[in-house]
């Protein structure tokens, strides 16, 4: 079995999270398993730790090696840096939480030795996650199609915002070629499942199991009141044409943000591919709800959840 393990790339990590990384390299090497590093991580390290594990795991650069799991080690931004990286590659992440609960990244690390011990004996589940793509395209002078060069892969959302310090924009939205709307906002989120409980649910946006096959279209600070999310099936092509006063605008696909031109035209879709996720058996979605968002956590009831 081959492992990739991924950090986070801040340099000067807390003495905790070291000790953590260097514990969770060593439960996997105690099981006789390949462990490799991208380089790029590695040199983010403290010197003592790169002494410590260098003898025992693999480094490389640019193409990450055909492995059975990614374990992802910090928090969900992490997670999704992860999923960015060994896009395409099939492989399964397990996220291993190093910080607070979270919904990506949501194994504990007191519970590592038992998740390991279910992994190595194949005693897991994957979840299959939809990831949107994003085409940026603008129109040449004769009409044809130009596209702009563009990451444009995102496993929790594709969030199109105003400047710092421009007007609210107007953004036409189409459904299918259908005309749906103009929102006039400070924004627009187009999330995932997974991406429910992140950008989108923190402007009011609903949660969804991030198995559910759909997309969910959310503004940001609307104008008008009677703006509600709106959910549609995963299927459906989505095209935003955007007017600003400034003539740019930004887009952040999970976080990651770049300035276009407002003739720019953004095309989202379903991606031609999923990302599993590995799942301990017995532990689901909505019991992370319960833990994360408090569910039940009434002290005024003397029955908790």
């Amino acid at each position: 079995m081959k492992i990739v393990l991924f950090g986070n790339l801040y340099n000067n990590k807390p003495e905790r999270y070291e000790n953590q990384f260097y514990a969770i390299c060593q439960k996997i090497k105690d099981h006789c398993i390949e462990i490799y590093l991208p380089t790029a991580f590695f040199n983010t390290l403290s010197v003592g730790l790169r002494e410590k594990i260098e003898p025992f795991i693999h480094l490389y650069h640019t193409s990450v090696p055909k492995a059975d799991i990614a374990f992802s080690i910090g928090g969900d931004g992490t997670f999704l840096r992860t999923a960015a990286e060994i896009a395409h590659s099939n492989i399964p992440i397990l996220g291993i939480n190093t910080g607070r609960l979270g919904f990506l990244a949501d194994i504990k690390f007191e519970d590592l030795d038992e998740t390991l011990s279910e992994i190595f004996n194949n005693n897991y589940r994957l979840e299959e996650r939809i990831l949107l793509r994003t085409n940026a395209v603008n129109s040449s002078v004769d009409g044809a199609k130009i596209s702009v060069d563009f990451a444009n892969y995102s496993l929790n959302e594709v969030a199109v915002l105003k400047q710092d310090t421009s007007s609210m924009l107007t953004i036409h939205a189409f459904i299918d070629n259908e005309y749906l709307t103009s929102y006039q906002a400070d924004g627009l989120v187009v999330a995932t499942p997974t991406g429910s409980t992140a950008y989108s649910l923190s402007i009011g946006g609903p949660i969804m199991v991030p198995t559910a096959p759909n997309i969910i279209l959310t503004a940001i600070a609307p104008h008008s009141l009677n703006s509600r999310p709106l959910v549609v099936d995963s299927s459906s092509k989505i095209r935003l044409e955007i007017e600003s006063r400034s003539d740019n605008y930004l887009v952040s696909l999970d976080g990651v943000s770049q300035t276009l031109s407002a003739d720019t035209v953004l095309e989202i879709c379903k991606a031609d591919y999923v990302q599993p996720v590995v799942k301990r058996r017995g532990h689901t979605f909505f019991e992370t709800l319960r833990n994360k968002l408090m569910w039940g956590a009434d002290i005024r009831s003397s029955r908790l959840m």
